[in-house]
């Protein structure tokens, strides 16, 4: 039997309250806790693959001492002796948001005679809002934001659903106010202006191409106007901007203007126009602090400075890998260059900057540790651990104690964190300290900020500067984010949220743009992508160019987190593939190079403060790159069967039939005349015995509320023991995650997503290409558990069968490989394993299940596949059996809700709804019914268990396309793009 914990998740840019499943002491699944924390039970990918990082091969097993096995004892007698007798100590960590980690570091400060200098960097930097709002309230720090009480939001580059600051705690909000049925309610209105398509961009209402230097004027243009003057703006953004001034004015103090810019000016205008609208203490909580994101660049850059020139006997890295963040080299020159006489790195991994330190003294995997943490001013929270260490590994709060000389290292079941943040908790709470451990976490009085500011114009800072060229943007994936688990193949091989390319970093360009440069628009399985060299503040990179519909005009963007092991240091087998079997090229040395490569190089510093947008300049560059991507067609092309998509404005003014019409067949009437009747008139199969007798599961996915954002193909992969396949078979087409969320962009023939413009001139030609600026719409994809399923009729040896409970039941060992039901399913979305990937040679570098250790991942109640089997979604049939089993234990029926898959479990917005479909009084089968709800296919017969919703945008109808450029511009070669 499971047994779940509270804890709780940070890694130094990432914050969530989760619940971790365990077998037999070892983690195997994590989700959110809904019941209790600050994010509402929302977690994003790295969270959930976070599981995987404990069975990580690659981790230090033992302290390192030059780069040879030690032992705690010999580590700490040079390192305690060092830092006793340094005259200038620096420790370089993370945001540290633990008090009792902080209490620590304040001990180690305590034992050193001469200078010592906390310094917290974080490579995305926030630090731009804090000195915004040090110049407009006279203090440091970042608000709490509530996106569930704005009915406008406006976000200029900021993909607050993904990556920005806390998207844990953003999406659930979002979600609320998406739902277009809540009656008596509002929805929200959002606007997005940006360059590169995001998640966050693909959700919007409205959504304007905006270039980073166009910014400034779009803030300008609308404070200028909510103060009743007037401003200038291109025509290509006008449009956008004044429909959202026109939705702010409406608004009000239940408005919400949030920029993702790092640079003080850009925020002051944020700052004044949300003061303007009077949204403080509305939808921004001033008075209750986001303690994340400290980072201090001027401090960090000073530092490097001072390493490189010798002013330092001792320097830490705790969780902190900066020789791989930082813009420039510097600091690894003068560590290479042993230009301090002892260096520490706390780093789990011998990562680009703990290769050059002096000594290694690997922390604690975070589920193999107690903490605490304080993420906001009135919220404390405790993380306890899931697992022994599997290493002889030690808590960096240990070791600081123990450098410091406040305790003695115990190296075998040490109790020392756990006492220091029980004594931690006792000064902060008086609260029962099990209870709270029970719970995870606790809500304390506001200590930080004053209990009245103000707000205050100021002088407008230095705004960012650019010059000729092409507009570079430095941006983050949902799923690799600053590169801190750039060792997790789960991460590397989940699908780009929108460009659905795997295992690669690539340049992002607009695709009308690349067909004017000549660069190759059409890839797949055979035909690779273009390439070409970006330069950027004297750092170039050669990479493949992807087309990217949505991306502003003159911009290209690449992806942080990439070029891992760039340096030459080995920080993970997974991070890699071989070049036989993976495609990558191979280095002089004969090792394969990194996945990608590393922007930061590229970043600048400008007003110390780092800035992620730059001028560059492109290059072509000969040959062409094979990418893996699982989606290679990205529009539907008119299909209104599949994606149904409306706008409030028609929601809420017509009937069923203008957004959501019922599926029709034409059958002859006794007089011989045509007539159309519904498509559940028309049968071929008898009727499973299912209805209304016993269970029938069933899933509900709101096409509204889904975001893409990945969580719940994470999710699947972990609890159902999916494996990794690698680079070179997802390019075959061969992926194996049971779960796909499919990607549609409209095309200028569609007025929405799946809806035909004009039918009587409409081209499939012209429809398969995406539209310049399109509307997007996320559809998970699963087996749909079909009761007449075409699949049960083919396979000749009765491996997949139909249960009495209306699932779609695989055999695995009845399955001999004939793949006919995968030829026969009309959703594509069986899997067939064509090796033994636990065990097969090819995918020893990434499939964590190929040594005993990473095998501890594995969930037991879930087979674990072998060569030459189908398997696809089982509704995860294991929980259904546990929650029935349970049932029966305590002689009550299966409760509603009672039940969940993985999916579910994680979805961030509740898109996601399963349950048994008999019950009528259940949700699944009240959102079945719902006006939205629509079968996809429905019209092949098959009589899926799983609905959809149809996706409602809050627009104007008249409106749908005022974004798009005329067909002739757009369409102005043959060159498609796929």
């Amino acid at each position: 039997m499971p047994t779940w914990y509270a804890s709780t998740y940070y890694d130094g840019s990432s914050y969530a309250s989760i619940l971790v499943k365990t077998r037999e002491a070892r983690p195997i699944f994590i989700k959110g806790n809904k019941h209790f924390g600050i994010t509402y039970g929302t977690v994003t990918p790295p969270v959930i693959a976070s599981v995987l990082g404990v069975y990580d091969s690659e981790r230090l097993k033992s302290p390192l001492n030059s780069g040879k096995k030690s032992t705690w004892s010999v580590v700490d007698k040079n390192i305690s002796k060092a830092i006793k007798e340094a005259n200038r100590v620096a420790l370089i960590s993370n945001t540290v948001i633990s008090p009792s980690v902080l209490a620590s570091i304040s001990e180690l400060k305590s034992a050193v005679k001469g200078d010592f200098e906390h310094i917290q960097y974080d490579p995305i930097s926030y630090s731009a809002i804090r000195k915004a709002n040090q110049l407009n309230f006279g203090q440091s720090f970042i608000p709490s934001y509530n996106f569930s009480k704005a009915k406008t939001i406006v976000g200029v580059n900021a993909d607050f659903l993904s990556t920005w600051l806390m998207p844990t705690e953003f999406a659930s909000q979002y979600g609320e106010r998406r739902n277009p049925d809540n009656a008596g309610e509002w929805m929200s209105k959002h606007f997005q202006f940006e360059s590169v398509m995001s998640v966050t961009g693909s959700n919007a209402d409205y959504r304007a191409m905006t270039k980073p230097s166009e910014e400034e004027a779009v803030l300008k243009y609308i404070l200028a106007s909510l103060r009743g003057m007037s401003g200038s703006l291109t025509s290509s953004l006008k449009k956008t901007t004044d429909l959202a001034i026109k939705s702010l004015r409406e608004s009000g103090k239940e408005s919400l203007v949030v920029c993702g810019t790092n640079n003080t000016g850009l925020q002051q205008l944020v700052n004044e126009i949300n003061e303007q609208l009077g949204v403080y203490g509305t939808t921004i909580d001033p008075y209750n602090e986001l303690k994340l994101f400290r980072s201090e660049e001027a401090k960090m850059m000073e530092c490097v400075k001072g390493i490189s020139k010798g002013e330092y006997d001792v320097v830490i890295f705790y969780n902190s890998n900066p020789v791989y963040t930082l813009p420039k080299d510097d600091l690894k020159k003068a560590l290479k260059a042993k230009k301090v006489k002892v260096t520490v790195s706390l780093n789990s991994h011998a990562d680009e900057t703990g290769s050059l330190c002096t000594y290694n003294c690997p922390d604690h995997h975070a589920l193999e540790s107690w903490a605490d943490f304080q993420p906001k001013t009135n919220h404390y929270a405790l993380a306890q651990p899931m697992i022994k260490p599997i290493h002889n590994t030690a808590a960096a709060l240990e070791s600081f104690l123990v450098w410091s000389g406040k305790t003695v290292r115990v190296e075998k079941d040490s109790t020392v964190s756990y006492d220091t943040i029980k004594e931690t908790f006792s000064n902060i709470s008086g609260a029962d300290f099990k209870m709270v451990m029970h719970n995870s976490c606790i809500d304390i009085p506001q200590t930080t900020l004053e209990d009245r500011i103000s707000f205050n114009s100021a002088d407008l800072s230095p705004m960012p500067k650019y010059g000729k060229g092409t507009e570079v943007i430095a941006y983050q994936k949902s799923a690799i984010g600053a590169g801190n688990h750039a060792n997790n193949p789960w991460l590397h091989e989940l699908p780009d949220p929108i460009s659905k390319v795997t295992w690669d970093n690539y340049i992002t360009m607009n695709p009308v743009e690349m067909t004017k440069a000549g660069y190759n628009t059409t890839y797949d399985q055979e035909n690779g992508l273009s390439m070409a060299k970006i330069s950027v503040n004297g750092v170039s990179e050669t990479l493949p160019i992807y087309p990217m519909p949505g991306q502003a005009p003159g911009t290209v963007g690449i992806a942080l987190g990439y070029g891992r092991g760039g340096n030459g240091e080995k920080i993970g087998k997974s991070a890699y593939q071989t070049a036989e079997y993976g495609g990558y090229e191979v280095n002089k040395s004969g090792k394969p190079k990194s996945i990608g490569a590393n922007v930061y190089p590229m970043l600048s510093v400008a007003n110390d403060e780092f800035t992620f947008a730059n001028t560059g300049k492109l290059t072509t560059v000969a040959g062409e790159y094979l990418i893996a991507a699982t989606q290679i067609h990205h529009t539907v092309m008119g299909r209104h069967s599949i994606v149904r998509e409306t706008t409030k404005e028609i929601f809420d003014g017509k009937g069923k039939e203008a957004y959501n019409p019922a599926h029709t067949l034409q059958t002859l009437d006794d007089n011989l005349n045509h007539v159309a009747k519904p498509v559940s008139e028309f049968d071929i199969w008898d009727e499973h015995p299912v209805e209304n007798i016993g269970h029938r599961w069933g899933m509900s996915i709101d096409l509204s509320s889904c975001i893409g954002c990945s969580n719940c193909l994470i999710a699947c992969q972990s609890e159902n023991n999916v494996p990794v396949v690698g680079k070179d078979e997802v390019r075959r087409g061969r992926e194996m995650h049971w779960l796909r969320i499919d990607r549609y962009f409209a095309s200028d023939e569609e007025a929405a997503v799946g809806t035909k413009k004009d039918k009587s001139s409409f081209s499939y030609d012209e429809a398969e290409i995406a539209a310049l600026n399109p509307k997007v719409v996320h559809m998970p994809m699963m087996c749909q558990h079909c009761n007449h399923a075409p699949c049960e009729t083919v396979c000749p040896v009765a491996a997949t069968t139909h249960s009495n409970e209306g699932l779609n039941q695989m055999t695995y060992n009845r399955c001999i490989g004939t793949r006919y039901c995968a030829n026969n399913c009309p959703y594509k979305v069986r899997r067939f394993n064509w090796y033994n990937y636990p065990s097969y040679k090819k995918f020893t570098e990434i499939n964590p299940a190929q040594d005993d250790l990473g095998r501890m991942v594995l969930n037991p109640d879930v087979t674990v596949r072998s060569r030459g089997v189908m398997e696809k979604c089982s509704f995860c049939v294991q929980r259904i059996q546990a929650t029935k089993l349970k049932s029966k234990i305590d002689k009550v029926p299966v409760a509603d809700g009672e039940f969940s898959t993985a999916c579910a479990d994680v979805c961030p917005t509740n898109a996601i709804i399963v349950g048994d479909w008999n019950d009528v009084n259940s949700k699944i089968r009240k959102s079945s019914e719902n006006k939205r709800s629509y079968q996809a296919l429905e019209e092949v017969g098959i009589k899926p268990n799983v609905w959809y919703k149809v996706k409602v945008r809050n627009e104007h109808n008249n409106l749908l396309s005022k974004l798009q450029v005329e067909k002739k511009a757009h369409h102005g070669s043959n060159n498609k793009h796929h």
